[in-house]
């Protein structure tokens, strides 16, 4: 073992005779790694930014928490939002900001006809100040980006929507041209290439306008007026900047406080606003550098990135505990190829020259596995979480990729190999090369036990939690929302919302297909928008309470199966009819459904200041929930409107023709365009999606973890059958019965099982609370938790059982006459 190419011809050719036990030593970690370089991957792209941003670590965007009570009198959170007014404002108080630029995101109505077909479609504006090109380092192919963001009558195009628009027309013949939305006129002055994937700016939007044009031309999102871009009290726009020369992020939220302390409208706001916080400012502010923003506002997704990793990394440790006991159990075979070398004068370190070469051969092709394995299933993987957002996801494994997953070799090279090679050094060569092997002593066999307690318990751990999620899962799925989902179908029109074309032919052919029995528009999906606006509500006995705001056909009730417990939605006409659920209706003072119908109510108001539109109550319907099970349900209001929405809701006994009867009234009279169409029951799915790609990815893990576990107990009874052999002959021949070889050899199993039980149980226990913890709608702790771990725990006995089968067996089928061998 002189030279380095005859060290490793000599261990390649000793991995090849342990053909089996390598595969299996280099599989498991494969598949543990790869689980591991794919929530990476995964997660560094999702933490990537806009690579053209000039020096991004010096671009801050402004953060505001107003102290007013949210829903439900819940303390607002970060709104990854500022109030656009604020602009101007901060730009006179010396604040150590560079290019301070505002940025929102529009809805613009277009004829598209590019591709032979005229339709109107829902196009994705970036409305923004002009000093945003050079701060986010944005591009132009043709003409002039920041002229064009500081003219009212212009815009600038991605190449994706001039196709759409015209054809293949070349780009730099755009420029000129004009597109109109609802009777005004625009001039393309910049043709500007689609934003980065990873930019904070989103991706999805396909044009750029001025930020001048907020709240009047386009009126959508949070800018849904003038007076919004008047207020100071919501977060409606993102606020951008870079930090002067010499300024830190830290020295930014005092001041911001203080600019916003000193703004002429701060005084107005409610008093109690001023009194919650610090310094008598009405709102908190933070700066976040831009780096940062891909880490904030996504708690759900980074819960759930969080909960895969830990996961992989718990398939992994016990991928490389099941590598050290293989590593251990062959070196135990090899006690007489190790005496024979050290007799030929081997010393110890080439000795373990040869198995650290081995190993490492083994860890090289579980490493390249990996990298391969996580190359081709990142795209896939990330489309089916929903976490590419049309970001590729991997072109190339990424440097910190490569690093990591060399670094995870170095370390488990010394943990899988340690144990292992200490135990075979410390065997005495003579017995051995006499034919008188022995075994690694009872401190080996209860280390190596304990090992086992630990694949076990993952495995335990891991199908408990899964269990729990599914339950959790079926029960979000079934819970009662005051609605029905069953039969009912969902058209969503991809239109601006106070944009909805006349839709007297499509009425008509809903109320006359057979296969539609009832039929509603509204202005949300009650089981899929789980988030909406909200309006403060004045009772006549001066009862204040904010409710979430739907607008509806007065049918909407009846197509959604909801039950009218006063009043009657469909009796009246006009303006000013308003259905409110019975919570609201508790909520605005009223004893009892009945007292509220006919009442009128004075609603439009905000946080701030009360409306004064007049609204009569004439139902009450019983209590229903819209928000996500993550929420607490909030009261409900619904003004009726005769109107067409933008959402349709039909309803038919026979789901199939109910789907084919939709698509022929629209196909014969609906507009062009562009639309949606879902059941009630899929949106409901879509909602909690991500709860059930989470338990789906655990359950994963929770089999291999399955698989590293039997493979652990396949090793250990292996190793028992063969040390104790003549032992279990004797036992045979003193008339033990087949039952008591088995018990004696399953013995060998009650501590580990004991152990895992004791390590898993618990610790199942706490994740599925702190699981269950972030739903306010979830299962009782009975269903929820115990029938979980008790499945589990049955699992893992029957896994060590079906492990250990196989040399029960073998260990009834020994004959006495081994007793002499």
């Amino acid at each position: 073992m002189s030279g380095l190419p005859t060290l490793w011809r000599e261990a390649w050719a000793g991995l090849r005779q342990r053909r089996a036990a390598t595969l299996v030593s280099a599989g498991g970690l494969m598949l543990a790694q790869a689980a591991c370089l794919l929530v990476a991957v995964l997660a560094l792209s999702r933490s990537a930014i806009d690579p053209g941003v000039p020096a991004p670590e010096r671009v801050v965007m402004l953060d505001f928490r107003p102290h007013a009570k949210g829903e439900g009198g819940v303390e607002n959170d970060w709104q990854l939002a500022a109030p656009a007014a604020l602009v101007p404002w901060l730009k006179t108080r010396g604040l150590p900001l560079e290019q301070i630029s505002r940025s929102s995101s529009e809805g613009f109505t277009l004829q598209m006809s590019g591709d032979g077909q005229s339709r109107v479609e829902v196009v994705r504006v970036l409305i923004a100040d002009p000093s945003l090109v050079p701060l986010m380092g944005l591009k132009t192919l043709h003409g002039d980006l920041a002229a064009t963001l500081a003219r009212k009558d212009a815009i600038a195009l991605t190449p994706k929507l001039v196709r759409k628009l015209w054809g293949d027309l070349p780009l730099a013949q755009a420029l000129g041209r004009i597109v109109e939305c609802r009777g005004k006129s625009y001039t393309v002055t910049a043709v500007i290439p689609a934003l980065d994937s990873r930019s904070t700016l989103d991706a999805a939007h396909e044009a750029m306008a001025s930020f001048e044009l907020a709240g009047v031309d386009f009126r959508g999102g949070l800018l849904d007026s003038p007076e919004a871009l008047e207020g100071i009290h919501k977060g409606n726009a993102q606020i951008y900047a870079r930090l002067r020369p010499g300024a830190e992020v830290n020295q930014l939220a005092p001041l911001l406080a203080a600019a916003y302390r000193a703004h002429p409208l701060h005084d107005k706001l409610p008093a109690e606003w001023k009194t919650a916080g610090p310094e008598q400012a009405a709102a908190d502010f933070r700066a976040l550098p831009l780096p940062q923003l891909p880490l904030e506002g996504q708690d759900l997704l980074w819960t759930v990135m969080t909960a895969l990793g830990a996961a992989s990394g718990l398939l992994l440790l016990l991928a490389a505990i099941n590598t050290m006991n293989l590593q251990a159990a062959q070196l135990l075979q090899r006690q007489r190829e190790t005496a024979l070398r050290r007799s030929l004068g081997a010393s110890g370190g080439q000795l373990l020259q040869l198995w650290c070469t081995e190993l490492l051969i083994t860890l090289g092709l579980a490493a390249a596995g990996a990298a391969l394995l996580a190359w081709w299933l990142g795209p896939a993987a990330a489309d089916w979480l929903g976490l590419s957002a049309q970001r590729p996801v991997v072109d190339a494994l990424p440097a910190p990729a490569w690093q990591g997953l060399l670094l995870l070799q170095l370390v488990l090279l010394p943990l899988s190999l340690a144990l292992p090679a200490t135990l075979a050094l410390r065997q005495v060569p003579a017995p051995a090369l006499q034919g008188r092997t022995v075994s690694e002593g009872p401190w080996g066999r209860r280390l190596r036990q304990g090992l086992l307690s630990l694949q076990l318990g993952g495995a335990l751990l891991l199908l408990a939690l899964s269990g729990v999620m599914a339950l959790q899962h079926r029960h979000l799925l079934q819970l009662d929302r005051g609605f029905e989902t069953r039969n009912r179908l969902v058209l969503s029109a991809m239109v601006e919302r106070d944009f909805v074309p006349k839709l007297d032919a499509f009425v008509d052919g809903l109320r006359q297909h057979p296969a539609i029995q009832h039929f509603a528009f509204s202005t949300a999906r009650p089981a899929m928008d789980h988030w909406g606006p909200s309006e403060l509500h004045v009772s006549p006995s001066g009862a204040k309470q904010m409710l979430r705001m739907t607008t509806v056909s007065p049918s909407y009730f009846v197509t959604y199966g909801m039950k009218v417990l006063a009043g009657a939605p469909e009796q009246g006409s006009g303006e000013g009819r308003l259905v409110i659920d019975a919570k609201a209706a508790r909520l605005l003072g009223f004893a009892t459904p009945q007292a509220a119908v006919g009442a009128v109510l004075r609603g439009g108001g905000d946080q701030v200041q009360e409306g004064q539109e007049q609204r009569r109550v004439v139902a009450v319907v019983n209590d229903m929930k819209q928000e996500s099970a993550r929420d607490a349900a909030q009261p409900q209001g619904f003004v009726l409107s005769d109107a067409p929405q933008w959402d349709l809701t039909v309803y038919g006994p026979d789901a199939r023709a109910l789907r084919a009867g939709l698509e022929e009234v629209w196909r014969t009279h609906g507009p062009p365009l562009g639309h949606m169409v879902w059941s009630a029951e899929e949106q409901t799915a879509l909602v909690y999606r991500q709860e059930e790609q989470l338990r789906q990815v655990l359950s994963v893990v929770a089999l291999l973890a399955v698989g590293v576990a039997m493979l652990g107990a396949y090793a250990l009874v292996a190793d028992t059958l063969r040390r104790r052999r003549t032992e279990l002959v004797l036992r045979r021949l003193h008339g033990a019965s087949h039952a008591d070889i088995a018990a004696e050899v399953a013995r060998e199993f009650r501590g580990p099982l004991l152990l895992a039980g004791i390590l898993g149980l618990p610790l199942a226990g706490l994740a599925g609370m702190a699981y269950l913890d972030g739903f306010v709608d979830r299962l009782a702790p009975l269903p929820g938790l115990a029938l979980p771990l008790l499945v589990a725990a049955l699992l893992t006995v029957g896994i060590t059982a079906l492990a250990a089968a196989r040399h029960i067996r073998l260990a009834l089928g020994l004959q006495p006459v081994e007793a002499l061998h």
